[in-house]
């Protein structure tokens, strides 16, 4: 007889610890380098998670920047692969968007290179006129 898989459960309360976002984060092209003082410091300086767990595994996770008050960023949504296409993106924006310590947020923003059609989904739109970028050169040994 083989073992169910464990549900996947979806939390705004729970903060997963830097081994375990290290290892989610390994999983996607675009977070694949990040080190562990770059990953402490999203961890302390985050106002908001959304983590989904499998068992005692980390395998979505999201995190918002904000004032509670007019403006909050979506970073980092972010599923493990093998669980991708089941939803667990869909959730976390979902939780994030439903969140009751967010409800007097007007506006929420996000970056995002490839997944405009996803977010579409909940009404987030490009607003090319609004966003500006300054860039700075992190030297070789900084924050990843």
């Amino acid at each position: 007889m083989t073992k169910k898989p464990a549900a996947v459960t979806v939390s705004t309360r729970r903060k997963p610890d830097l081994r375990a976002l290290k290892a989610l984060y390994a999983d996607a092209w675009w977070t694949a380098g990040r080190g562990d003082a770059g990953i402490r410091s999203v961890l302390a300086h985050s106002d908001l998670f959304a983590t989904a767990w499998q068992g005692r595994s980390l395998v979505a996770f999201a995190r918002v920047s904000t004032d509670f008050a007019y403006r909050a960023v979506l970073w980092d949504v972010i599923v493990s692969r093998r669980l991708q296409r089941r939803g667990l993106g869909t959730k976390l924006v979902s939780a994030i968007l439903k969140e009751p310590r967010l409800k007097d947020v007007e506006s929420f923003w996000l970056f995002t290179s490839d997944k405009q059609a996803f977010y579409r989904r909940f009404g987030f739109a490009t607003h090319p006129r609004n966003v500006m970028v300054w860039r700075r050169t992190i030297p070789a040994g900084g924050p990843r």
